[in-house]
């Protein structure tokens, strides 16, 4: 909870820095997430990236000529996947999720790459374990062992380009995961946390014209 109350108290900072008459934009953002996991003890198993989908909204708060604050909730999938042979398993999680970015423009042209980074919270909507054998399957619902808080921490770049009054922009970063995602109390040992390689794109819209 430490780490819920330090977001919140981030979040209520950035909205006091946000200057009342700041430029604001509405938009998009969707794409693909190439979700991981990172597991402690090590269970000798190759994980590999589940392609996940990432979907929601934009809200971008300008801060001057080249900063700005960025919220982007959105629905994102979450996960790993092993393979052997004919065996396969499946761990999906499906979060609300909601990065708090500061975003900075490079270069002085109208399209101009970016740099972003900051915190990210995530509410568990579901979580569930497929194990697949031959043409044989089984699935279980996991989200009572499953953290319903998913902390992480994003940075990675993009490139914005103008239309007219809109701006479109894609973006590659990495989402690195902060909380033990095992809500297990028979196992309390195993440390599992998320990880993402994602990539997205969107369009936003100048509020008030």
């Amino acid at each position: 909870m430490k780490r819920v109350y330090c977001f919140l108290g981030i979040v209520l900072l950035v909205f006091m820095l946000v200057p009342v008459n700041a430029q604001t934009s509405l938009g998009f953002i969707g794409g693909l997430n190439l979700a991981n996991v990172s597991i402690d003890p090590d269970m000798d198993v190759d994980w590999k990236n589940l392609n996940g989908l990432a979907a929601g909204g934009v809200l971008d708060f300008q801060l001057g000529d080249a900063a700005s604050i960025r919220l982007e909730p959105m629905y994102l999938q979450k996960g790993t996947m092993a393979e052997e042979g004919d065996n396969k398993l499946e761990y999906k999680a499906n979060y609300l999720e909601v990065p708090v970015l500061l975003k900075y423009a490079l270069g002085s042209g109208e399209a101009k790459p970016f740099i972003l980074a900051g915190p990210s919270i995530g509410y568990l909507l579901d979580a569930k374990l497929k194990a697949t054998e031959g043409s044989e399957s089984m699935e279980m619902d996991i989200k009572d062992v499953t953290k319903s808080i998913d902390l992480s921490l994003n940075f990675g770049a993009g490139f914005l380009v103008p239309l007219g009054k809109n701006s479109c922009f894609i973006t590659a970063r990495y989402a690195l995961g902060l909380t033990n995602a095992n809500d297990d109390p028979e196992d309390s040992e195993t440390d599992i946390k998320t990880r993402g390689i994602q990539f997205l794109a969107g369009i936003t819209f100048p509020l008030g014209g």
